[in-house]
């Protein structure tokens, strides 16, 4: 689809959503209008952005096509969001000035408006309304996000990327392989069903509520920003690492634990085979070769403390199955054991429930820049005022799905395989 087109639809969602918050009668219906434009503007300035650069190369209109990025790579969103500031940050990036950041402070703390100077400047995600918001200053950003790479256990591992929401994008693009040149023309059975196969991102707002409000406002800026980041990199940690496993993929990221895969990719243990060597065995036959050095367990650690790191032979002897390396990583049969607190254990799932998972974290894509925005606004039914910070997010595995009825199948879902507890064999 060419982008004047796809700008007109854009430009025909922010008159809707504009139209929707002069009609809103009540608060949800506000926030709700209010969204759908952030988003519209989002779309908007991303489209424009690509036909300027477009237009500077001087290529003629039939050409105006979007292209998605072709690199993905391992969760580096402090690149991504420079990348997706380059224009702020080829002049002076405002937002990281010492009067910007005692601009912010007062407007958390104080309720003074932010200057309109930097209003004129603030990104086009935030709307015309004047109690939306406010950019969170960049080096404050930049803090939140280094923090949450480091620290977060499952989102130190995903894959990042920045495509257009909207596209079509064939998974082939995602996990490039390289070919030699003389069998460039053969292509295989696999390699084609990836190329059929697409994935779709969509602009999803991740709303996280934070604990500012509590902050005195004589507080030294260093114990602001400080008490910001920490708040911004726990909230949005916990939200983002919960839809990544359990999403629902409407409104939000798709979590690794909503697909339908096939029967022999799902392993049901009972009570009695959860603690046997047999039984690890058959999860370990299940893993194709081609994922051998890749995949992961990721479960509870309830789960790895009862059963796995405390497996016993018949006559109490511990078997060593499950260990604990010099590096102080959980190992099973060879292979690292990712504990985190998204599953039930074992002994609190309930039958038929996912307790953990097998699966290459780096094959889940987290297609966001991470920018943040924060608003407040005042709740007159808990009489306090709400403090929220805001930024663009959707994820999904790289898999998708070719043929149609009864010949539709997965691709790229051969790595991932769920772990739920039963009474029978049978998943």
């Amino acid at each position: 689809m060419e982008l004047e087109k796809l700008l007109q639809q854009a430009e025909q969602r922010k008159t809707n959503a504009l139209e929707s918050i002069k009609n809103a009668d009540n608060l949800e219906k506000l926030e709700a209008a209010e969204i759908e434009l952030r988003k519209a503007n989002i779309e908007i300035e991303n489209i424009k952005g690509q036909i300027e650069q477009l237009e500077g190369n001087e290529l003629p209109p039939a050409a105006r096509k979007i292209e998605p990025e072709q690199n993905t790579k391992t969760f580096q969103p402090l690149a991504t969001y420079r990348m997706s500031n380059e224009k702020i940050e080829n002049e002076e990036d405002i937002f990281s000035t010492m009067e910007y950041r005692k601009a912010f402070q007062n407007y958390v703390l104080k309720g003074e408006a932010i200057p309109e100077k930097f209003n004129e400047k603030r990104a086009a995600a935030l709307t015309t309304v004047s109690d939306i918001g406010a950019v969170i200053p960049t080096t404050i950003q930049n803090k939140v996000i280094e923090d949450m790479t480091i620290e977060g256990k499952i989102l130190s591992r995903v894959n990042q990327t920045s495509y257009q929401g909207g596209l079509e994008i064939p998974i082939s693009d995602i996990n490039i392989t390289a070919t030699w040149l003389a069998s460039e023309n053969v292509v295989s059975e696999e390699q084609k069903a990836e190329m059929n196969a697409k994935l779709t991102f969509r602009y999803h707002v991740l709303e996280a509520r934070v604990a500012i409000g509590l902050l005195s406002s004589t507080v030294a800026l260093p114990i602001f920003e400080a008490t910001v980041v920490n708040q911004l990199k726990k909230a949005m940690t916990k939200a983002l690492e919960t839809a990544i496993v359990e999403g629902s993929g409407n409104g939000q990221p798709l979590g690794f634990t909503k697909y339908a895969l096939p029967t022999n990719q799902v392993i049901t243990m009972s009570e009695k085979e959860i603690g046997t060597v047999k039984k690890w065995a058959e999860v370990e036959g299940e893993i194709p070769e081609a994922y051998e050095d890749s995949v992961i367990y990721v479960m509870a650690k309830k789960t790895w403390e009862m059963y796995l790191n405390g497996m016993t032979d018949s006559t109490g002897q511990k078997i060593g199955l499950g260990r604990i390396n010099e590096k102080g990583q959980k190992i099973l049969n060879g292979r690292e054991v990712l504990t985190v607190d998204k599953f039930p254990s074992f002994v609190n799932a309930e039958n038929g429930a996912i307790f953990g998972v097998v699966v290459d974290l780096s094959q889940y894509c987290l297609n966001s820049n991470l920018a943040m925005y924060y608003k407040k606004y005042f709740d007159e039914d808990k009489n306090k005022w709400i403090h929220k910070a805001l930024t663009i997010a959707d994820g999904k595995m790289t898999i998708g799905e070719t043929g149609t009825g009864a010949s539709k199948k997965l691709v790229g879902a051969k790595g991932l395989i769920y772990l739920k507890k039963g009474t029978s064999t049978n998943a």
